[in-house]
């Protein structure tokens, strides 16, 4: 508390003298025909941080404050603001406090360049209105007028204009969004550190023409990023393209290639944007024409297109789901691809050559090698109730045929239930059951009586075949008891919704899986590990390096084929997110695209 008043008086003491600086020394005002000197190319840590003098305190708070025009600050604001202020001081110390963007007489051509910029934040996946560029043009109209205290209001607008920027270069930096989950447990953001790269890059510019290129060396380096942001351009695109009004599509049922229905003809003009190859103009007449209410050939391609990108089963059948993507518009898929993109400013870069990503919306993990796929499977993930979190972590060892202590919340939910209705259920499924650590006869236990207590119970299912872990599990120490392991049951892996589990992670090809992990350990042959999986008594191997893992949940993204993707977002963390990023705004338009 004491730090954030220090450094608010500080700030507010700087302020002052800034402002006192401009109105009363015309020879530090600077002219539009006077340049930066390019010797403020420095690095933060070798500018002196030496304490302001404070002054009195006129008009501190709605100087210090920007973001009190827009309503109460939020925590989250509040972590912006302290950010931006120490960047806002530390800029205008290193250009010796003078004003940047404002002269006495005029804007400079940096002031115009920078309100382009955040003018079009948009194209970085940001909102506009988050930097008060009407608010910073509105005051521009006044400052300029002829009265009293004109270099003060100057100054003051010159501050205003540096912590819009910095808000501007922070978000690209660090990201926006700070509530990116319900709980720890759901999605736990890697810790990111501050960094000043955005000063250091402003400070050492000396034509406004540089300003784009410097800010785009703030964002992610990732190829994926770059191929999300190319992708948002397109939908933004088609966003502007698509006609208004355009209405819901409604089946009955399912539509199945040759059938004939009313809703036809909107789902060829609305995939003749995207997924549909234009019909040869004029039509032939042996083709359906754009209006025919028959689902011929070319369209059911386009849908079997459509269905792939959005990771369904391309069968051509335009059923629930299928509806369900179709009637997306192209403002919220442009908005996902937006969100996506902010997703990526919360991570760090991964140096590791060798990882393992699982992507939670695709029912996907993916084993990379030297960063390239050496190769992928397909895994099911938590249910929507028990969702699988995202993080980070390292994947130290294996436990082949191992036992598996049920969570308590399964004991409560599941188990005491399936006892009350027949006490012998589990009596031939390889479970041990203790009360108090004392090993007890499930089928003798009074399951209804009141005071049964589930946190008294241990229940531990053994090695086999039927074991809920399957033949082995792959170990992320981590203090939310997540994993990946094999399944007694694959059939599942053939649905396309796999959001099924309790919040692990079950592989469909785990003896691949833990072939790869192990192939430079000596011993551990096929064969060997064939063997292990089948013991009776569990076994641990740790591995030699180990691997990381990110656990990560992209509902947008471009493949090696430049095909935009999209997924179901199946924990509704694309709107909790979408709600702080890009705030629903009022629109008369009911076009809905794809």
């Amino acid at each position: 508390m004491e730090k954030n008043v220090q450094n608010v008086l500080q700030f507010s003491g700087y302020i002052i003298c800034l402002a006192a600086l401009v109105s009363c020394s015309k020879s530090l005002t600077v002219t539009s025909s006077v340049s930066p000197d390019h010797s403020n190319r420095i690095d933060s840590s070798l500018v002196q941080r030496d304490p302001i003098p404070v002054a009195s305190r006129i008009a501190i708070d709605t100087l210090v404050n920007p973001f009190e025009s827009k309503g109460p600050l939020s925590r989250e604001n509040q972590h912006d603001r302290q950010r931006i202020n120490d960047k806002v001081v530390l800029y205008y110390k290193i250009k010796g406090l003078q004003t940047q963007w404002l002269f006495d007489n005029a804007p400079g051509n940096l002031y115009y360049a920078t309100i382009d910029l955040l003018k079009n934040a948009a194209t970085f996946g940001l909102n506009p209105r988050d930097y008060d560029v009407d608010g910073i043009e509105e005051r521009l109209r006044s400052v300029y007028q002829p009265k009293e205290n004109k270099t003060g209001d100057i100054a003051a607008l010159d501050i205003h204009i540096t912590e819009m920027y910095f808000l501007f270069t922070t978000h690209l930096m660090e990201g926006k969004v700070r509530t990116v989950g319900s709980n720890r447990y759901v999605w736990k953001r890697p810790a990111k550190e501050s960094s000043t790269r955005d000063v250091e890059l402003l400070a050492g510019i000396s034509n406004p023409h540089e300003l784009l290129e410097a800010v785009k060396t703030l964002q992610p380096a990732s190829e994926q990023y770059t191929r999300l942001q190319m992708a948002l351009e397109q939908y933004r695109r088609l966003e502007g393209a698509a006609p208004v009004a355009f209405p819901l599509i409604t089946i009955n049922g399912k539509v199945k290639p040759g059938d004939r229905n009313i809703a036809v003809p909107l789902v060829r003009k609305k995939l003749s944007f995207t997924d549909l190859k234009p019909y040869p103009m004029p039509y032939d007449s042996s083709l359906e024409s754009m209006d025919s209410l028959v689902y011929d050939e070319t369209l059911a391609s386009a849908v079997k297109f459509f269905q792939m990108r959005h990771g369904l089963e391309p069968d051509g059948i335009i059923g629930e789901k299928t509806l369900k993507f179709l009637n997306q518009s192209f403002h919220e898929k442009a908005n996902i691809i937006a969100l996506n993109m902010e997703r990526m400013r919360w991570t760090t870069e991964n140096s590791a050559q060798n990882y393992i990503l699982v992507n939670i919306p695709e029912y996907k993990l993916r084993v990379y090698e030297n960063k390239k796929v050496e190769f992928e499977m397909r895994v099911i993930v938590g249910a929507a109730n028990k969702a699988t979190p995202v993080f980070s972590d390292a994947l130290e060892h294996l436990v082949f045929s191992p036992t598996w202590t049920v969570p308590v919340s399964i004991i409560k939910e599941e188990i005491i239930p399936n006892l009350r209705s027949n006490p012998a259920y589990y009596s031939a499924k390889n479970f041990s059951f203790y009360k108090n650590d004392v090993e007890i006869d499930p089928s003798l236990e009074d399951w209804n009586s009141e005071t049964v207590n589930p946190y008294q119970y241990r229940v531990v299912q053994g090695p086999g075949r039927d074991n809920s872990l399957g033949l082995v599990k792959f170990v992320m120490p981590n203090t939310m008891s997540v994993y990946l392991h094999d399944t007694p049951n694959h059939r599942l892996f053939t649905r396309d919704y796999r959001a099924l589990s309790h919040g692990f992670v079950r592989l469909d090809e785990p003896v691949r899986f833990a072939e790869y992990l192990l192939r430079d350990q000596k011993g551990w042959t096929p064969e060997r590990i064939n063997k292990a999986m089948n013991d009776s008594i569990p076994s641990t191997v740790h591995l030699k390096k180990p691997y990381d893992v990110h656990l990560e949940y992209w509902t947008a993204w471009v493949d090696e084929d430049g095909l935009v993707n999209f997924r179901e977002d199946i924990y509704g963390h694309d709107k909790v997110q979408l709600s702080q990023l890009l705030p629903v705004e009022k629109t008369t338009s009911t076009f809905l695209g794809m």
